[in-house]
């Protein structure tokens, strides 16, 4: 039986993996756990050379290995693909040499995760006949610096060496630190439930992700157009092959790239409803027409980005710790700007209006104009401020 959730992510962040940074002993050792859980779950090797795809050509020689599987799927769909992708590696040992980077949100959390949706995935179909498409499980390797955002990652290797999988891709879902939680207490319960799911808009997944929002009790996705943050990690290769694709996270957080992102610092009820959550979605995804996953490169959804904002401020309102004679907007005014810069921003004084404004905007009219759609990110940075 596969480990539980709680097991993968202490063993991940564990001494024995030591940060698992790539071509290091403990990166084999993250890497032969992971297999095994791959195994014990029925997920399949993904290649004629087992579960390993190995590369090398990295900046100081070392030899990286990313880890792929697959669940073969069943009639006139099995030859189409979902990727869902994990990226395994982390930092490494500290500087100092007495200390290593755990690595247990980022990204322990996801690959738990996804071994667990995989599970659920392969538990459900044994009552399923639809024809669907195939999923190919993939945990990169080399996505952390001094790799990140270059051709040395693991995900450019795997489209490099893999071309006839790539076209056969209908869709890749990357997960990427789903088990912080946000603001160490001083954010309100509702804002715990929440994860972010990007990129819908550029494909036509967008109404099925909206059909599960209520999906698992307790849990909150909520969509965010790709273009309102900045591009990053293992997605952004499939851009150059017009590629559909979704990015899960729940954001950065304080002990973001520190010693302190510890296991025992994560919320694993959340992170065993995203499982949850995600093995419902590949179910959905797996059997859908092939209609909704036409890639639209310049696809935009203001609206999407604007309504989960307008969620984000509401579940806001209802923080206790806001005095009943303020708005969030002047307490977010009060905790962020002032404290941090010593006087009054007023742009901040707009945000209401201008998130309602720019609704009513988009139900009229479609996407905002540049410099409207500039603001989103302002917003999202204050949000992202209040989070952290």
């Amino acid at each position: 039986m596969i480990d539980p959730i709680i097991d993968i992510v202490h063993f991940l962040a564990s001494r024995e993996c030591n940060g698992r940074r790539t071509g290091t002993p403990g990166s084999k050792a993250a890497r032969d756990y992971i297999i095994d859980n791959m195994m014990r779950a029925g997920i399949q090797p993904g290649s004629v050379n087992g579960y390993i795809h190995e590369f090398g050509g990295l900046p100081e020689g070392e030899i990286g290995s990313n880890i792929i599987g697959v669940i073969p799927g069943r009639g006139k769909l099995r030859d189409r693909f979902i990727l869902v992708d994990a990226h395994y590696d982390h930092l490494g040992k500290h500087k100092t040499g007495l200390r290593y980077y755990a690595g247990a949100d980022d990204n322990a959390s996801a690959v738990a995760t996804l071994l667990h949706a995989g599970k659920h995935f392969l538990e459900a179909e044994q009552y399923n006949e639809n024809d669907r498409r195939s999923l190919i499980i993939t945990f990169f390797d080399a996505e952390e610096p001094p790799y990140f955002n270059s051709e040395h990652m693991g995900v450019e290797h795997f489209c490099k060496d893999y071309p006839e999988i790539i076209e056969h891709i209908d869709l890749a879902i990357i997960l990427d630190m789903l088990g912080h939680r946000m603001g160490e207490g001083t954010v309100p319960e509702k804002f715990q439930e929440i994860f972010f799911v990007i990129g819908a808009e550029k494909s036509g997944v967008g109404p099925l992700i909206d059909e599960m929002q209520n999906a698992v009790k307790n849990l909150s996705p909520m969509r965010m157009g790709a273009h309102a943050i900045p591009p990053s990690g293992d997605y952004i290769p499939l851009h150059r092959f017009d590629l559909p694709y979704l990015f899960m996270t729940t954001g950065k957080f304080r002990q973001y790239h520190t010693c302190q992102d510890t296991a025992e610092k994560l919320d694993y009820p959340k992170l065993e409803n995203i499982s949850n959550y995600l093995a419902y979605l590949i179910t959905v995804l797996a059997e859908a027409p092939n209609s909704a996953y036409i890639y639209d490169r310049l696809g935009e959804d203001d609206l999407s980005s604007l309504k989960t904002l307008e969620g984000l401020f509401d579940r806001m309102d209802d923080d206790e710790q806001i005095p009943k004679n303020q708005t969030v907007f002047d307490h977010l005014q009060k905790r962020f700007i002032e404290g941090d810069v010593g006087k009054k921003n007023t742009k901040l004084d707009n945000m209401k209006d201008f998130l309602k404004q720019a609704l009513k905007q988009v139900k009229r009219d479609g996407d905002l104009s540049h410099n409207e759609r500039s603001k989103i990110k302002y917003l999202i940075e204050v949000v992202a401020k209040y989070m952290y």
